[in-house]
């Protein structure tokens, strides 16, 4: 009998089988490996795709297991919507890989009629947002989106708002914002779960402060982030070093030297301050007993303090000729209604800077507002400005004469001579104190009955926030509808100004020394495709991405069977 040949048809069947087997198994161990270690390289210009140090260091450190709901999800959402929810996906997927798979998350429709995830929505006042759906040519139909998740860990939950919109509308630009700010808005959340007790902060008052209504929206907000107090500045021998934070919030009355050293001190041992006052007084409430009043100079007694931290507290005017809003005037044609005219003593404010508490943040609204200088430089101190007017911008000193009428001269910007003034600074460092070299006889008879050594030099880093502003944490309070929210303007309540947003990243940097607020210094560009391009083009492109592929597909096939042919008939 002879041998089989080496090379027979049956030894080539055979080796082919193992080799579809051995590339079957790979390909199953790829995907295996694929899904549970999921990598990535980030070659985007911005930096999109990679998550910052700070967020990485904090899901490192997770020991609670976090669960993360999301309900972008659904049949027909917008190609915005779409590539939210997708890029959603992305982060959590990050965030699970990074945590040790101490994070699961998983996506729901809210629209499949579930009763529990339709009581999530409702427990958590999660609500939809009407979109319109383009049917071709059966028209637009109007459907919810839900662009909320939930995130939960120890027993707690947090609803997060997955889309940066100040208005009901949203756009391709506004959802494109958004996929930037996904780390740092689930890191927030999952952070702030994760503690085991909130960090505490002190709304301070006893200085003419208000205490009521006009900070509904602030109290709330912060009550939620915080453990949030409310102390009198008087009824302390000195400030507890247990707040992270201190708020002082529009006082109205002067600072006793008593009080400026309570502060002072405070500061000293590694607090931080936020301070918003006003310069001079003054509101649209003004003009209700007659059509014109003088903003006067509103004397605190904080100069000598702030002038030591290393800013000046002005009292003066800002008014800006090109961003600011409008007021309600009966014309003067004799017409009937209300025409809206420009009222260059709210300017809206705009970022000074690409810090984290205001980069990629919309504008806020500020209210007779004053001017802030920085000076006595000090190269312990950093001085970072953090919102500042527009370049049309023009600086009055007081007393000032303010009239209602003045609204319907429209403003000559070549007289607003003084552009972009600063509003608000940040102050961060070791700050020395503005009582190491004099002691007023009142702080020294406190100093001498609590036997107190006063630090003249601060051993902590501590930081300062202080806006020109006293209203920038005030809300509107309506006699029928009660308080608004905080950034809404009454005479344009559909749109939403960023003064909520502007608060709470304040804060956070204040209290948080992890800084991951990090995450919010990603670049936005807004690669927007033209709407007027894609519907003259979409057939075209649409025969493009279906038939290039088959093409391709089809040449390679006949080059192969071709050149197999050709070896074989050889």
């Amino acid at each position: 009998m002879s041998d089989t040949p080496v090379n027979s048809p049956n030894q080539k069947k055979k080796k082919y089988t193992w080799w579809l087997l051995a590339l079957i198994g790979v390909l199953i161990v790829v995907n295996i490996a694929a899904y549970r270690f999921h990598k990535q390289a980030d070659l985007t210009r911005d930096a999109r795709y990679t998550t910052t140090p700070a967020t990485e260091a904090m899901l490192g450190k997770l020991t609670n297991y976090v669960s993360i709901t999301v309900f972008l999800q659904g049949e027909e959402m917008p190609a915005g919507y779409k590539s939210l929810s997708a890029a959603t996906e992305d982060v959590l997927r990050r965030f699970r890989d990074l945590s040790g798979n101490r994070l699961d998350y998983r996506f729901v429709d809210p629209l499949a009629k579930d009763s529990a995830t339709e009581n999530l929505l409702k427990t958590y006042r999660m609500s939809g947002f009407p979109v319109q759906i383009s049917n071709g040519k059966k028209g637009v139909t109007q459907k919810l989106v839900f662009p909320w998740a939930l995130v939960t860990a120890g027993g707690r939950s947090w609803p997060i708002l997955l889309q940066e919109s100040n208005s009901p509308i949203s756009n391709r630009k506004t959802l494109a914002q958004s996929e930037l700010l996904l780390e740092y808005n689930f890191a927030n959340a999952i952070h702030k779960l994760s503690k085991i007790a909130p960090d505490t902060i002190a709304y301070l008052t006893g200085n003419g402060e208000p205490a009521g209504y006009e900070i509904y929206t602030a109290a709330n907000l912060l009550s939620t982030n915080y453990l949030f107090e409310v102390i009198g500045l008087q009824d302390y021998p000195l400030l507890p070093t247990k707040y992270k934070a201190i708020i002082i919030n529009r006082p109205l009355t002067a600072f006793s030297e008593t009080d400026k050293f309570k502060i002072d001190q405070y500061l000293m041992q590694g607090g931080n301050i936020f301070i918003a006052l006003d310069g001079v007084n003054g509101s649209l409430d003004s003009f209700y007993n007659a059509p014109q009043f003088n903003a006067l100079p509103i004397n605190l007694n904080l100069t000598d303090l702030l002038f030591t931290y290393g800013v000046r507290a002005n009292t003066n005017l800002v008014s800006d000729a090109e961003k600011c809003v409008d007021i309600p005037m009966q014309s003067t044609k004799g017409e009937g209604g209300n025409t809206m005219f420009p009222w260059v003593y709210f300017p809206i404010l705009q970022s000074g800077s690409e810090h984290p508490i205001v980069k990629n943040m919309n504008e806020v609204l500020g209210k007779f507002v004053s001017s802030i200088d920085t000076v006595n430089e000090n190269a312990a101190i950093k001085k970072t400005v953090l919102l500042t007017t527009s370049k049309y911008s023009r600086v009055e000193g007081a007393p000032l004469p303010i009239m209602l009428t003045m609204a319907m001269t429209p403003p000559d910007r070549n007289q607003y001579k003084h552009p972009n003034q600063i509003v608000s600074v940040l102050l961060e460092g070791k700050f020395p104190s503005a009582f190491s070299a004099r002691k007023p006889t009142e702080v020294a008879q406190l100093i001498d009955s609590l036997k107190l050594q006063p630090i003249a030099a601060a051993a902590k880093p501590g930081k300062i926030i202080i806006i020109g502003d006293g209203d920038i944490l005030l809300n509107d309070v309506s006699q029928e509808k009660g308080p608004t929210d905080m950034g809404v303007y009454r005479f344009s309540p559909l749109y939403k100004f960023d003064n909520k947003a502007f608060m709470l990243n304040s804060m956070e940097y204040l209290t948080d020394p992890e800084n991951l607020l990090d995450a919010r210094t990603k670049s936005f560009t807004a690669n927007i495709l033209d709407p007027t391009r894609v519907a003259a083009e979409e057939r075209m492109w649409q025969w493009i991405n279906i038939g290039v592929p088959v093409a391709l597909v089809l040449i390679a096939g006949s080059v192969y069977l071709f050149f197999r042919r050709r070896r074989y008939t050889a």
